[in-house]
């Protein structure tokens, strides 16, 4: 199969396996919205953030530097794999043992749920950590379809799990109970879907252990510190104001997270190809890259525009009044995404030209811009704060990254296709706020806005439909 209809192939499947997950993500947020309130739903998002900042720290990087370096020397693949399950496990048991000893000496500033909720969710970290080695193994071949489907699948065993505890009237452990079990599942799916491909098993050789280590620490650094940027303004906002505004502030933030996958697989898709041809066929690099700029444009506007024409709405839909005051901070989430969207894409170039220690320094001063940002300003303004910190944080970013990858790849993007995506968007914006002004539902609302969006995108000859379709050309 062609390179390039294999990376378009392995990013529409995964989307559209996605998208129809999106739907089981939405019902569990409603349940966990209406059963816990907005206390409740701030000690669970406290813990799955905490959780998942450790679940980074323990990639050490591996999985980018084991996609790179497999993609290089395909026919060492089974001995690298085998020396990356070696440490990933142990890596998963520190990890585990660490976040759990951390509540514990710190036992006296958390309640029982929190405690516990940690313990009980570590066994997410350790599962998922050891899902991740499969997930080399299906990012290599591009066929990371199948682990978007094992996700899939966990997420129906998961949320069938929350029906049966919220009907039964469990308690909040019960609950976190699902988070364990969503890591289990995906753990046992992934192994089942890259046992196809290959097979091995844990095996221990220095040299290559330590050549593993010594590529992956620097990036894995990098990895940790972003993470912690991502994560820094729930954590803040938990010490600072509490759960309560976690818990309004993370359903505002989990409708950008479920959203900032369509970008993430497409970067990810990019990884193997990037890898190999970054220092051998730049202007090849070049032409993915200037293509992918306005894929991703064209994927983030219509999350953007309907997350802002209809935030109220969507609030209220996925929780109740308790949490409306957070539809503010989803508005300027939203106009956060495509800078998202082009800082995952930038950062992929910029981890394929092997620039750990560029990236590090990038991470850092990142991170102590938002600490700072959100230090000053969500004393003041709670998850207001927190929201234009994410927003301007990710401006920062994409400036920055911009200018150095344009260092290594002189990118040439084309202002007029923009501008023609965001007089589309516009359109599209005016027409869904007509719509609602209308009485029409906003569901129905938001769906005709993105067939208003495709339809306007078509008419007009966007640059990005042109270049979804040569993706499916050879490069």
């Amino acid at each position: 199969m062609k390179e390039s209809r294999a990376i378009f192939i392995n990013t529409s499947s995964q989307i559209l396996v996605r998208i129809t997950s999106l739907a089981f993500t939405l019902v569990s947020i409603k349940l966990l919205t209406n059963y816990l309130g907005a206390f409740g739903v701030g000690e669970y998002n406290t813990i799955t953030t905490y959780v998942n900042f450790f679940l980074v720290i323990a990639d050490l990087g591996l999985f980018s530097v084991t996609v790179r370096e497999i993609s290089k020397k395909p026919e060492d693949e089974k001995k690298i794999l085998s020396n990356v399950f070696i440490i990933r496990l142990v890596s998963a048991l520190v990890a585990c043992a660490v976040a759990i000893g951390i509540v514990f000496f710190s036992k006296y500033r958390y309640d029982h749920n929190i405690i516990y909720g940690v313990i009980i969710a570590c066994g997410f970290l350790f599962f998922n950590l050891m899902a991740s080695i499969y997930d080399v193994v299906l990012q290599y071949r591009l066929k990371m379809q199948f682990s978007a489907l094992a996700e899939f699948l966990s997420k129906i065993i998961s949320i069938a799990a929350l029906f049966a505890i919220v009907f039964l009237k469990g308690d909040f452990l019960w609950i976190a109970s699902t988070i364990a079990l969503s890591g289990i599942t995906i753990f046992l799916f992934k192994w089942l879907f890259a046992s196809r491909y290959i097979k091995f098993g844990p095996k221990y050789n220095k040299s290559i252990a330590d050549w593993i280590l010594r590529l992956a620490i620097p990036l894995g650094i990098v990895f940790i510190v972003n993470n912690l940027f991502f994560k820094l303004d729930t954590l803040m906002l938990f010490v600072i104001k509490g759960a309560t505004a976690v818990g309004i502030y993370s359903v505002a933030y989990k409708i950008l997270e479920v959203t900032i996958f369509f970008g993430s697989y497409f970067a990810s898709a990019l990884k193997p190809t990037l890898s190999k041809n970054i220092l051998l066929d730049k202007n090849a690099v070049k032409s993915m890259i200037e293509k992918s700029f306005l894929v991703m444009l064209f994927i983030a506007l219509p999350v953007s525009v309907l997350c802002i024409a209809f935030a109220k709405e969507i609030i209220l839909f996925l929780s109740n009044e308790q949490f409306l005051s957070g539809s503010q901070a989803l508005v300027i989430l939203a106009v956060s995404l495509p800078v998202m969207y082009f800082d995952v894409l930038l950062s992929e170039i910029l981890i394929a030209n092997n620039e750990s220690r560029l990236l590090l320094k990038i991470a850092f001063a990142i991170l102590a811009f938002n600490f700072i940002f959100n230090l000053i300003f969500i004393p003041r303004y709670s998850f207001m704060g927190a929201a234009w910190g994410t927003l301007i944080s990710e401006v920062i970013l994409f400036v920055i990254n911009y200018r150095l990858v344009n260092k290594i790849i002189k990118l040439n993007i084309n202002l007029f296709e923009i501008f023609k995506l965001l007089l589309v968007s516009i359109s599209t914006f005016f027409a869904a706020k007509l719509l609602l002004s209308l009485g029409v539902p906003f569901i129905m609302a938001a769906i005709i806005g993105i067939f208003i969006y495709l339809i306007l995108a078509y008419m007009i000859n966007a640059a990005e439909i042109r270049s979804v379709k040569m993706l499916l050309k050879e490069n």
